[in-house]
């Protein structure tokens, strides 16, 4: 009992900051960025149709995202991100011989990804911080032909470099976005892989 006690007067003053320090500093961060779409260039890109329906003219959006994050301590806080995308292309008719035989239908797809997550800080001396996170929630799919569906996503931060005063900040962000029904139905596979943001604390 003895020893115990006096291990404990000799921690004291390392444990008693901290929860002081869990009050320190911000409790809430908005942010908002944008992510490649190297994926995207890679899976969506000229070709013909099991149907014989010639894709042509794509362009891409990127990722546009927005986020909440609230800071229960000085390593963790949870908070919620929504993401879109968007991707455009040409939808032309084709016989077997590969001819037109139809006129062109300009299409789009919006990918909406929307992801509760939490994130680990593991370094933070002010100006610069460090951190990883994890996301888990849901990918709606819907393009101009009114049609829509749903799938997993989870969404990966692998590493992520924040700086910034006690306000204003930048981050840069390396990771993955993925979500798919299955193995024919990949709608997002490691996209997103570099994102750069802008964030305000409170």
């Amino acid at each position: 009992m003895r020893k115990l006690l006096l291990l404990l007067a000799a921690l004291a003053p390392l444990l008693l900051p901290l929860p002081a320090a869990a009050q320190d500093g911000w409790h809430h961060q908005v942010r908002l960025g944008w992510g490649d779409m190297l994926f995207e260039t890679l899976a969506y890109h000229a070709a013909y149709g099991a149907d014989g329906t010639r894709l042509s003219d794509f362009c891409y959006t990127g990722h546009f995202f927005a986020e909440y994050d609230y800071r229960f301590t000085p390593v963790v806080s949870v908070g919620f991100q929504a993401d879109i995308e968007g991707i455009y292309f040409t939808e032309t008719p084709c016989d077997a011989l590969r001819k037109p035989v139809g006129d062109p239908f300009r299409g789009h797809n919006q990918f909406l990804t929307l992801l509760p997550q939490v994130r680990f800080t593991y370094f933070d001396k002010g100006l610069v911080e460090l951190y990883s996170g994890v996301g888990l929630g849901v990918l709606l799919a819907f393009d101009n032909r009114r049609r829509v569906e749903a799938a997993p996503a989870l969404g990966l931060t692998l590493l992520g470099v924040g700086v910034g005063n006690e306000h204003w900040g930048g981050t840069v962000e390396l990771g993955g976005l993925n979500a798919l029904l299955h193995a024919n139905q990949v709608y997002m596979l490691g996209s997103r892989l570099i994102s750069v943001g802008v964030h305000y604390r409170w």
